[in-house]
């Protein structure tokens, strides 16, 4: 798995990821190498984070955006829609031959619940002085343009993937899977399902408790700082819990901004 953190601003766009790679194999985990790449530039403008399967058919996601630069041309006069879209169709081919070739069977036959693989694109379309984010899910975006867009230009946030339970539960004091827990229990109580008022009323006493974060006009070296800190939360918050998680190693930072760099990683 992993944990991945967005923070999209009006000065650019931030992404960090952990270290943590996992080997999957027959009977779970196989081996967990502690200083894997997750974080990548494509066409110098953008930034990708790769989280869930770490590769597929022994071969890294790294290794396949390469593949995939070296044969898409004029990346760098498309959109980030575009590329999106064809950054889906590609790993979902490539997820398709993977998946069939373990299984021995037509991929509309196999179960691929868990075994996902994520996608984070995040950075600058030509011409645009806002960036942009979006998420690919393989397989399950098997349609054409059904990757989300986590963020349209001029919309500036946070935004956290795979193992980040413990992020909701320090920005909010409880994740949304507690609090459904919690509904379900008072519904069996009232002996009867909560209207959609009462689901809402819950989901608004849990956003007032939530922490206010300032993500409008924040400077891009405070958004390093804040995702730096809490990827580096999620790290610490697994390294000590029983619950076993293949989230760990260091932080890994990676940034764009308006003033016509590249996407460049930090260390």
């Amino acid at each position: 798995m992993s944990v991945a953190v967005l923070c999209n601003l009006s000065d650019g766009v931030i992404i960090g990821v952990d270290s943590a790679l996992s080997v999957w194999g027959g009977n779970g985990v196989q081996k967990v190498f502690e200083d894997g790449e997750k974080l990548f530039q494509l066409d110098k403008r953008i930034g990708i984070a790769a989280f869930g399967l770490a590769g597929l058919a022994g071969r890294s996601i790294g290794s396949f955006l390469y593949e995939f630069e070296q044969t898409h041309d004029d990346l760098g006069a498309q959109t980030i829609e575009q590329i999106v879209e064809s950054l889906r169709a590609f790993f979902l081919a490539e997820y398709i031959k993977y998946a069939e070739l373990v299984y021995e069977k037509p991929f509309d036959q196999i179960d691929t619940s868990l075994t996902s693989l994520g996608i984070l694109v995040a950075g600058y379309s030509p011409k645009s002085f806002l960036s942009e984010a979006w998420e690919i899910r393989v397989p399950d975006n098997k349609e054409p343009g059904s990757a989300r867009q986590v963020y349209k230009p001029g919309d500036y946030g946070l935004a956290w993937f795979a193992m980040s339970e413990p992020i909701e539960r320090y920005l909010y004091g409880i994740s949304i899977a507690g609090l459904t827990e919690i509904a379900d229990y008072v519904a069996q109580l009232l002996a009867r399902p909560l209207t959609q008022g009462e689901t809402d009323k819950l989901l608004e006493i849990r956003r007032n408790q939530g922490y206010t974060v300032m993500t409008d006009s924040m400077p891009i070296k405070t958004g390093v700082d804040y995702v730096r800190f809490l990827v580096d939360y999620v790290i610490t918050h697994y390294r000590f819990t029983q619950s076993h998680s293949i989230v760990g190693g260091k932080s890994k930072i990676g940034v764009i901004t308006y003033r016509k760099e590249d996407f460049h990683i930090m260390e």
